[in-house]
This record gives C-alpha cells, sequence and structure tokens, in this order.
C-alpha cells in the first residue's frame, strides 16, 4: 500500500472502529442516505453492495422523493439507502450484472449530448488540472479548452476511444436502472448565463425523455453547484427533485429540491466505505472551507 493510501486508510479504519458510524446511522434510521458514484469498476462496486445488503434497505429514489413529497417515511424502510452515479460513464454498463445480482435499481444521471455520441466530458483531459476550468465562465471554459487542449463540446473522437454509454447499452440497462437528465454537456451552471443554464436543465430533461420514451423527474447539479436560480429553474422545468452534492441524509419534509447526499470515492475499501457513509470526514473537510451544515462550497469565478 502506497504511503497516499496508508494516509486515506488509517484514519478510515480507526472511525470505523470507534462505533461513530453505527451510532450515528442508528439515529438517522428513519432518514434515507442517497449515495453518490461515478464510475466505480464492478469489483468494488460488487463489494460495496455486498457490504451495504447486510446493513442497509435499498430502495429507489422514486421512493424517497415521494416520501419526502408526503412528509411521511414511514412506507420507506428503516436504513433506506439509494445508489446513484453521475455523468453517465462508459464503465457503468459493466455494473449491470452486480446491480441485478443485488437487486438494486440504481439511478444514473446522464449528460445527454455526451451518452449515445461519440464526444468527450471535457473534465476528462488528460494529464492537465481541470479544477482552474471550473472557475471560468462558461463560454470562457470552452475557448480556453478549445485553445489549450484542441476541445470542443461537439467534437465527435475515434469510437473506440468513447468515454459515455453508447445507445444500445442505454437500451440494454434501462429495464433495471433509473435514468435521469444532467444537464446537456455538464456546465458549471453557476458559471452559466440565464439562457444557457436554462437549455441544459430544461433541455436535458426533453432530451431524455424522448430517447426513453417516459418522464423524468429528477436531476442533479453538475460539480454540485447551484444557487437559487438553479433551484427555480430544475422546479419550472417541472422535475420533482434535484440531488446536490451537500452532505447529509434525506427526510421526510426535506427540500427536495436540495436532496443531499454521500460522495463514495470510485476506489473506496470498506473502511473508507464506512467512513464516508457516516459523514464525518466530509462535514469536518467542509467546516474546514467555512461551510457549514455540509453544504458544498459553491466554485467562485476568478478573479
Amino acid at each position: 500500500m502506497s504511503l497516499r493510501s496508508l494516509a486515506r486508510e488509517a484514519p478510515a479504519q480507526m472511525l470505523r472502529w470507534s462505533g461513530a458510524p453505527w451510532l450515528l446511522r442508528r439515529a438517522t434510521r428513519r432518514n434515507a442516505a442517497i449515495l453518490l458514484y461515478h464510475d466505480p469498476s464492478p469489483a468494488v462496486m460488487d463489494a460495496h453492495l455486498a457490504w451495504l445488503r447486510e446493513r442497509y434497505a435499498f430502495t429507489t429514489l422514486d421512493a424517497v422523493v415521494d416520501a419526502i413529497a408526503r412528509g411521511d417515511a414511514s412506507a420507506l424502510p428503516e436504513r433506506a439507502l439509494v445508489v446513484t452515479l453521475d455523468d453517465g460513464h462508459r464503465g457503468n454498463h459493466a455494473l449491470l450484472p452486480v446491480f441485478r445480482r443485488h437487486g438494486v435499481v440504481p439511478t444514473i444521471y446522464l449528460c445527454t449530448q455526451v451518452v449515445g455520441t461519440a464526444r468527450r466530458f471535457w473534465f476528462q483531459q488528460p494529464g492537465r488540472d481541470v479544477q482552474p476550468y471550473k472557475r471560468l465562465r462558461n463560454e470562457e471554459r470552452i475557448a480556453a479548452l478549445a485553445r489549450e487542449c484542441g476541445f470542443a463540446p461537439e467534437r465527435a473522437y475515434p469510437p473506440e476511444e468513447r468515454q459515455a454509454l453508447c445507445d444500445a447499452e442505454i437500451a440494454e440497462m434501462a429495464p433495471w436502472v433509473d435514468f435521469q437528465p444532467h444537464t446537456r454537456f455538464h456546465p458549471v451552471l453557476t458559471q452559466c448565463s440565464d439562457d444557457e443554464a436554462w437549455r441544459e436543465i430544461a433541455g436535458s430533461k426533453r432530451e431524455l425523455e424522448e430517447r426513453l420514451g417516459r418522464p423524468c423527474r429528477h436531476f442533479s447539479y453538475p460539480n454540485g453547484d447551484y444557487r437559487e436560480r438553479e433551484v427555480e429553474m430544475a422546479r419550472r422545468a417541472g422535475y420533482a427533485s434535484a440531488r446536490t452534492i451537500d452532505l447529509g441524509w434525506a427526510r421526510a419534509g426535506g427540500d427536495l429540491f436540495r436532496l443531499p447526499c454521500f460522495g463514495i470515492a470510485d476506489d473506496a475499501t470498506i473502511p473508507m466505505l464506512v467512513a464516508q457513509l457516516s459523514g464525518i470526514p466530509g462535514y469536518v473537510r467542509r467546516r474546514l472551507q467555512g461551510q457549514r451544515g455540509g453544504r458544498w462550497p459553491v466554485t467562485q469565478p476568478a478573479a
């Protein structure tokens, strides 16, 4: 194990065996935990779901949202847990047998103008730190990526290099997976103009409904960035919920357009899963960033 891995693993092991995650979950057993992954391997997801199945009750995002809307969690099992994944990465297709084996119906939020194409996710630029680009206004980010990386949102790359799920994979997964929108091109919405943000939020709903032939009810904010404008746009577009990356449990009577979750690293070991699911490391980290209540710090524009 590398020193970096050891530095991550040792605190997770200590927190796991402290009993704090168990006590915390016991105290919140009537609330639902929403997990967020991106592109985990089948082996990692299988190990996680096997561990979770013994301690939680898998349910669907629809069931949790409906319970919140009613203000009554009595229809949900204790220790209810929802699995979500963001973006629609190509590797998600290999997870289908794992989900079916464990009886999980995950929600996968798709970028509707990247899946089903040979385009790339703008934030997957080899050898480049994409964090500074997130601080640029949307049109500035696109221009900078074109100038520095040769990237364009609608550029098609060789099919064998595709990064997202293809049409055939989505069709195969659709009977067992709850696909929902995650914008069209995955911009940082708070860096978009009003028109750009509306096209991304409402446009992805329309495009995915046309693709799937059914209504789409749920949305997630790319990069976790949102303000009141994005919340109101999601409502106006006709969504029933929007998931953030703010830390916390979903509870009856909570805000449907600010659904919290627990981000799980795609390579997390079981001790790391336990620690991240407790929320304790995330709360500490965000408190050090000046945030309270587990709120994700909204990306600030470049000076």
